[in-house]
């Protein structure tokens, strides 16, 4: 029997991958047990993932706060610049095409700081919260974790792109010294995620979408 290649095997297995969530530098099951299926854009089920409730959200902030190490960003920008061509083809899977975008991004992630549109320093105190849409291309999402992981990020994208934002934290989540984390969720989870900031913090919205009404300074994310 032919041996499955390293994309194929990812893909395979994302039924299992899913349910987790990247924090304090691993991935761990979720503690809420809300289930929310994910899709193809042929139909099929890519699996499910558990949508963050609060106590997700205070184990992620409390895993970031125990981080001291700064985060490697060379090394993160040379392993997104490596996921251009995966990252396209899981794109593809969910329904986007973006070898455009990926490749101006691919190329961007090696000049530090990363081209992410991201004002620097970000305002306000305390963590970072990236919220994504799911037309938001994920290697710009990369470059923009990239450049905010000293200030500790926890990314809730959208589930219809829950499978590429699984992908783009395998590969940079292990290299950031704990500064990243990835909850999977939907609206309420996103809701549960910035009240939980109390104030503190900065939103980066990456998203076509309305800003929503949060007490926290936000950032846009510039896809272009």
């Amino acid at each position: 029997m032919p041996r499955m290649d390293a994309e194929a095997l990812f893909i395979a297995e994302l039924n299992e991958r899913l349910i987790t969530h990247f924090t304090g530098a691993y991935w761990r099951v979720p503690l809420s047990q809300r289930h929310l299926p994910v899709l193809r854009a042929s139909g099929a089920r890519f699996g499910s993932i558990i949508c963050a409730d609060g106590h997700d959200v205070a184990r992620a902030l409390g895993d970031l706060a125990t981080i001291g190490a700064p985060a490697p960003g060379e090394a993160m920008a040379r392993a997104l610049a490596a996921l251009a061509g995966p990252m396209a083809r899981m794109r593809a899977e969910e329904g986007f095409d973006e070898d455009g975008t990926v490749g101006k991004a691919a190329g961007a992630a090696l000049a530090l700081p990363p081209e992410a549109a991201l004002p620097e320093p970000l305002p306000g105190e305390g963590p970072a919260i990236l919220m994504s849409g799911a037309d938001t291309p994920p290697m710009l999402i990369g470059a923009a974790l990239i450049a905010a992981a000293g200030r500790g990020v926890i990314w809730k994208p959208s589930p219809r792109a829950a499978a590429s934002a699984h992908l783009l934290m395998r590969h940079l989540g292990p290299l950031a010294a704990g500064r990243l984390a990835l909850l999977q969720g939907d609206h309420a989870s996103g809701a549960a995620l910035a009240a939980a900031l109390r104030g503190a913090g900065v939103l980066i919205w990456a998203s076509p979408a309305p800003l929503p009404k949060l007490k926290l300074p936000v950032v846009r994310l510039q896809a272009g």
